[in-house]
């Protein structure tokens, strides 16, 4: 193992904007999954370990401080004897992994990444039914959480640590004593951007980011999904996935209508909040989309497991009585827009003076302050894209019903995360039951594949 030693490590931009917006929700993802067979717990828990060798931002420690905040490692030794893994038996698999990921922990005083594997006790099957979707499990199979603090890794950041950890694991089955290459802090930074862009870009952004922060500024308060007010949270999470045959339907109706896979589930998430929202006049809607900086770059970035991800605001013109394709043309055409001008950048030549110029403790106030006031009310929409199941085997075969979680975002924000794994797309969410009404989150889902159905069943009807 690698020695510690007392370097710290200074955070990026977008380390310190995840400080400050641990104020507005839980921050941590999880992924969950299920694997034929049962899985090692000493052979995932050296896996881990490793991973963080592999990736050793995931093996820092956040240290506050008034002026700043630094990345110390963890002392290695310490790192070797602790369990990243715990096994929970049961014969009510479903609550022991809603169990895990509620359960709060301290990302300050343990290390980043905590796992369970959930294993059915009883021969009979346990069953549980998720909207149209009806899982079962059998003591055949484990469940696999994985639970990491999102401070400095983002979504697709997330899943290349998951499959970096499962590759792990299965070489730790073909060879005890592997060890994988050991890797660096170094690229974490926006700045690995700059040689990407001209003088000419530079003002571009300028110019389009404060003129889209005007736009947003307008909008940030036009609408939010109905909530009351509630001292306790009570968090829980919710997936739902789509019958795989509305997977199809997506494709037909991107090659009729030539539009992307996000623009066709962004305009359902938009027409379904619209008829629960119900908002009272025709106006601008802002939706904030999370946005892969990588895709800047023109080569692959495997070394990018770490926070490099951004947004970019989608405002769309909403009719009381809308046409659903019309939405999802509209959604292209505002998301075409502000790509123009390389979104996800625009943040960061006004948040970065504060965050860099001045303390800590200063410059995190005062932008708290301002994300609170431009985002409290804005829906999220997060794409993390296809999980490519075959890339993430145990025990030699492809893990399966996959569930990716954002973080839990304090209402009245709303965070949804879509996720695409074989042909079933996934929409999850974290929200607080006190909160948010358990039904309208049923229904938001429920109603977005509805709109996809509907839409490709006109679509053949006009056809014919």
């Amino acid at each position: 193992m690698v020695h510690s030693h007392s370097t710290t490590e200074r955070l990026t931009l977008l380390d310190k904007v995840n400080v400050c917006l641990k104020d507005f929700g839980d921050h941590v993802m999880h992924l969950v999954f299920d694997c034929e067979g049962h899985v090692d717990r000493e052979q995932l828990n050296r896996a881990v370990r490793l991973a963080l060798i592999a990736h050793p931002i995931m093996a820092q420690q956040l240290i506050p401080g008034f002026f700043r905040y630094r990345w110390q490692p963890w002392n290695s030794e310490k790192l070797d004897q602790y369990s990243f893994v715990e096994t929970i038996e049961s014969d009510q698999k479903e609550k022991h992994i809603h169990d895990f990921l509620i359960r709060e922990i301290d990302f300050l005083a343990q290390p980043m990444v905590k796992v369970a594997i959930v294993r059915g006790t009883l021969s009979q099957q346990d069953t549980y039914q998720n909207n149209t979707n009806t899982t079962t499990y059998t003591n055949t199979e484990d469940t696999v959480c994985i639970k990491v603090s999102c401070i400095p890794i983002d979504g697709r950041g997330f899943l290349l640590f998951c499959e970096s950890l499962l590759a792990i694991y299965e070489k730790l089955s073909e060879n005890p004593n592997y060890q994988p290459k050991a890797g660096n802090l170094q690229q974490r930074s926006t700045k690995a951007l700059v040689p990407y862009f001209t003088i000419t870009d530079a003002l571009k952004l300028i110019f389009f980011g404060l003129k889209n922060q005007l736009t947003d500024a307008r909008t940030a308060h036009n609408w939010a999904f109905p909530y009351r007010s509630s001292h306790q949270i009570a968090k829980t999470y919710y997936c739902h996935r789509f019958n795989p045959s509305t997977f199809y339907q997506i494709k037909d109706l991107r090659a009729q209508h030539n539009l992307t896979f996000n623009d066709i589930l962004l305009g359902a998430y938009y027409c379904a909040l619209h008829d629960i929202i119900q908002p009272k006049k025709e106006t601008l809607f802002c939706v904030l989309n999370t946005f892969d900086l990588r895709r800047h770059e023109s080569a692959p970035c495997p070394d990018r497991v770490a926070n490099y991800s951004s947004f970019v605001n989608s405002n769309v013109h909403l009719k009381q009585r809308w046409n659903f394709i019309d939405v999802c043309q509209r959604v292209k055409s505002s998301l075409d827009q502000r790509k123009a001008h390389y979104p996800g950048m625009t943040e960061g030549p006004f948040i970065w003076p504060l965050l860099s110029g001045l303390p800590f403790s200063i410059s995190s106030t005062i932008v708290k302050a301002l994300l609170k006031h431009r985002g409290e009310k804005i829906p999220v929409f997060t794409n993390v894209g296809i999980i490519h199941q075959n890339n993430m085997p145990i025990n030699g075969q492809p893990i399966k019903n996959v569930r990716p979680f954002a973080p839990l975002e304090f209402p009245p924000k709303l965070t949804v995360t879509l996720a695409t794994s074989g042909d079933v797309v996934s929409l999850s969410v974290g929200y607080c039951r006190n909160h948010f009404q358990e039904n309208h989150i049923h229904r938001l889902f429920q109603h977005m594949e509805t709109l996809i159905q509907q839409a490709h069943a006109n679509a053949n009807s006009a056809a014919a």
